[in-house]
């Protein structure tokens, strides 16, 4: 049954809704330090090649997550204005949408992967570790897409438990199978990936079965299906923006890579490093980000604007609290953490920097990505996509490149971490212009 978010105690509703997201995005990054991890025992080449392939992944988790958002924010207006009929024909037709996206993206992919290496400028051999990593990734993306998809619905209805436990159960099973993958059967960075595509592959199936056996609000007839164009542009009206803002940020990772490549294989592979555990640190703003969407959607469905909005300021104090106790021990114990991964000490000491200066910025950047997450629940996405593209594009990049010049990699910390800074001021002030509240 769908659970009601337009009634009771704010602060409880926020917990209730967001800490299992916050487990379901730290379950999820699991899969990426656990393939770090293992890596990263092979070698720094090997550890580099997974890290170059990560813009590619990126850009395929950005995508399905862009529709994901925009399926959740569908279903939970239509969830709080009490129409099961709409949210079921909603939950079909994004299937239907990321079906055709992850195909047309897994071709795309696997055409241009060897052009995106040659133009992040590197060596010869880490392009070879890199495509072998990539191209299984790519060949397995359908079962994260329709995973992330499903997720999507179940939250939308306002039930987080159960996608939090699937996703557990997936990254439980990553743990296991890497280590035997690439050791056991010596696969190597092969086998990184074998072991996240069975993984997932194991998701989407404990998330098709749940929700094919009726346990939700959300009823799938497909054998009674109609296409209706107007749930197709709903989605999309706030899944396209996301999916370009998420898209923003794998173009600025691809950009900041070739900066950050001018510096050597060790320094890509400490910004795969510190880039994974920077993401470790911004979860509870994600799960805060994701957890608002639906949130605002039932409120704003409901009609209760007000509610919504305490709602948003509350759940993103609470996400500063969160990333800044998260920061606070990246910047006290960087060194070691990163020397997990890989003891190399050029490695190390780029990471540690990292750790150190990225932090900085978490004391804005959780309540600017619960302010992000209000306005695509409200279905006014375009603003998120502004600040996004702001920041990784016309802030991140630019500022990365010049401090560079003069700072060395450390300078590429600082302008990413300034430029994060002010996005999040910027949403901030755009949210309490209310403008999100016109439907």
């Amino acid at each position: 049954m769908a659970r009601d978010l337009t009634e009771g105690s704010i602060v409880k509703t926020i917990l209730v809704t967001s800490l299992p997201m916050v487990v379901a995005f730290l379950l999820q990054s699991a899969f990426n330090l656990v393939d770090a991890y293992f890596v990263g025992q092979l070698s720094a080449d090997a550890l580099a090649a997974v890290s170059v392939g990560f813009p590619v992944v990126f850009m395929m988790i950005a995508l399905a997550s862009g529709i994901g958002v925009g399926t959740t924010s569908l279903i939970a207006r239509k969830v709080g204005e009490k129409d099961i009929k709409g949210a079921g024909e909603a939950a079909e037709h994004a299937l239907l949408i990321a079906l055709i996206l992850v195909l047309f993206f897994t071709l795309v992919g696997l055409l241009s992967a060897g052009f995106l290496f040659d133009m992040m400028g590197i060596e010869a051999h880490v392009k070879e570790l890199a495509l072998d990593y990539i191209n299984i990734i790519l060949l397995g993306s359908v079962a994260m897409f329709l995973a992330m998809t499903i997720n999507s619905i179940i939250r939308g209805e306002g039930e987080m438990l159960f996608p939090m436990a699937a996703m557990g159960f997936a990254a439980i099973l990553n743990m296991v199978l890497d280590p035997i993958f690439i050791f056991d059967l010596g696969l190597g960075v092969r086998g990184a990936a074998l072991a996240t595509v069975l993984s997932r592959v194991v998701g989407l199936c404990i998330m098709a079965g749940y929700i094919l056996q009726e346990r939700t609000w959300v009823r799938l007839k497909f054998h009674r299906f109609i296409f209706n164009m107007g749930h197709v542009k709903s989605i999309l009206s706030v899944g396209v923006p996301q999916s370009l803002s998420n898209f923003s940020m794998s173009v600025g990772m691809f950009l900041l890579t070739i900066i950050v490549a001018g510096f050597g294989t060790e320094a890509i592979a400490a910004y795969g490093i510190g880039f994974r555990l920077d993401s470790i640190a911004l979860l509870p703003g994600l799960g805060v980000m994701m957890a608002v969407v639906s949130l605002v959607g039932q409120n704003v469905g409901a009609g209760k604007y007000d509610r919504a909005e305490e709602m948003t300021i509350k759940a993103g104090v609470m996400a500063i609290a969160f990333m800044s106790v998260i920061g606070l021990f990246f910047f006290l114990f960087s060194e070691q953490i990163v020397s997990v991964f890989n003891s190399d000490p050029l490695v190390v000491a780029y990471g540690s920097s990292m750790l150190r200066i990225l932090p900085l910025s978490y004391l804005l950047m959780g309540l600017g990505m619960a302010v992000s997450g209000a306005f695509m629940g409200s279905g006014h996405a375009m603003p998120a996509l502004v600040i996004s593209v702001l920041r990784v594009i016309f802030l991140s990049v630019p500022l990365a490149y010049v401090f560079s010049r003069s700072m060395g990699v450390e300078g590429i910390w600082l302008g990413i971490m300034i430029s994060s800074i002010i996005a999040s001021i910027i949403g901030i002030v755009w949210f309490r212009r209310g403008t999100w509240k016109n439907r």
